[in-house]
């Protein structure tokens, strides 16, 4: 079946093209987001549910937020 679909088409290897370019990418950021020393940032994310209304919070690049109920 497969043979009979590719039989008819001038770009054969662009769909194995695209699959490792997908892959790479899924990589690349799965490894980022993974690897990186992005822990602070993380930390003050899972604390935002239980923090008080109002409260000021910072994150690793010193930044600071206000955390308000919508």
């Amino acid at each position: 079946m497969w043979r009979q679909f590719y039989e008819g088409m001038d770009l054969v290897h662009l769909p194995l093209f695209t699959l490792l370019l997908f892959f790479a990418v899924f990589l690349g950021v799965t490894a980022w987001v993974l690897l990186a020393r992005r822990g602070q940032d993380y930390d003050a994310l899972a604390r935002l549910p239980l923090a008080e209304p109002g409260a000021v919070t910072s994150d690793s690049r010193g930044e600071r937020g206000h955390h308000e109920l919508e």
